[in-house]
């Protein structure tokens, strides 16, 4: 069987479920964002249990984007979902160079099937939950041109804005960085230990600090917020992160721009680094922290 290092696991997106991401992403684009892909339900991701419109939105990354997606959704599983939790962060998605084995390969690893395996016009694709329930999407390229563009890697705005990667809030931290290194081949770069609980920041091969910095980070609930969140719902994606130059003028930004604001920058305790929360549109929690000087 191919291995999970031999698949080329990169991390791609972030997708928000959002009954109205057409007016929820103003915001976003006040906030130095730019839209790299936009499609619509009318002639793209067409099933016999519903569609969807896509919305893809970057920040000065290079790669990690965020897709906004609006109801009734494709399928039955994904209705029941929001039918249950409303406008949330729903799955992150994962690019491969070839699907069909990466869902052989991660049922051997423990993943369970939540969509099989499906060719649809420009990627062949499929979606699984890790042992602890989140999901995660794969997607293989088929098409000869269609891709969601990439922008460069050059922080927006003066506030030096980049999107970077997402956190995700566990029950089993150290049993689900072990299984994400294995199934997903992604390696650990920073690990902050805080009695029982701490924080993990994983990354896949193509981790690149200048070029590349997108990061998956693993943590135990932090603050009323995500122990709340986990006690209603389970471990869950909790937050887009991001980083800047000036973590101030990026706050203000956002507020600005509309996001709510929840914590103003200070630093944490955890990792030392100067660190924000806002809200988005669609109600769930973005995290800011200060770039470290190049």
């Amino acid at each position: 069987m191919t291995q999970a290092k031999d698949l080329d696991y990169t991390i791609h997106h972030l997708c928000v479920y959002d009954k109205d991401p057409r007016q929820h992403m103003w915001p976003y684009l006040r906030w130095h964002h730019g839209i790299t892909g936009y499609f619509t339900g009318d002639t793209f991701h067409i099933a016999d249990e519903g569609h969807a419109d896509y919305t893809f939105l970057g920040c000065g990354g290079r790669a990690f984007q965020i897709q906004l997606e609006a109801p009734p959704y494709q399928f039955k599983y994904e209705q029941e979902w929001y039918a249950k939790h409303g406008n949330g962060y729903n799955h992150i998605c994962w690019i491969v160079n070839d699907a069909r084995q990466s869902y052989e390969q991660l049922q051997a690893d423990g993943a369970i099937v939540m969509q099989e395996f499906q060719p649809f016009p420009t990627y062949d694709g499929f979606v699984m939950s890790d042992p602890e329930g989140r999901w995660i999407e794969i997607m293989e390229y088929t098409h000869d041109t269609f891709r969601v563009q990439e922008f460069t890697n050059q922080p927006a705005g003066e506030c030096g804005l980049r999107m970077i990667g997402f956190v995700e809030v566990v029950n089993d931290l150290d049993a689900m960085s072990d299984w994400y290194q294995k199934a997903l081949d992604l390696r650990v770069q920073e690990h902050y230990q805080n009695g029982a609980g701490g924080q993990i920041h994983l990354v896949d091969k193509f981790y690149d600090a200048r070029e590349r910095n997108t990061v998956m980070v693993l943590r135990t609930a932090r603050g009323d917020e995500e122990r709340a969140a986990m006690a209603g719902k389970g471990p869950y994606i909790s937050a887009i992160l991001y980083e800047a130059k000036d973590i101030e003028r990026a706050f203000a930004d956002g507020e600005w721009a509309g996001m709510e604001a929840i914590a103003a920058p200070a630093e944490d305790p955890l990792t030392g680094l100067k660190t924000a929360k806002l809200r988005e549109p669609s109600g769930n929690l973005v995290e800011l922290r200060e770039a470290a000087s190049s």
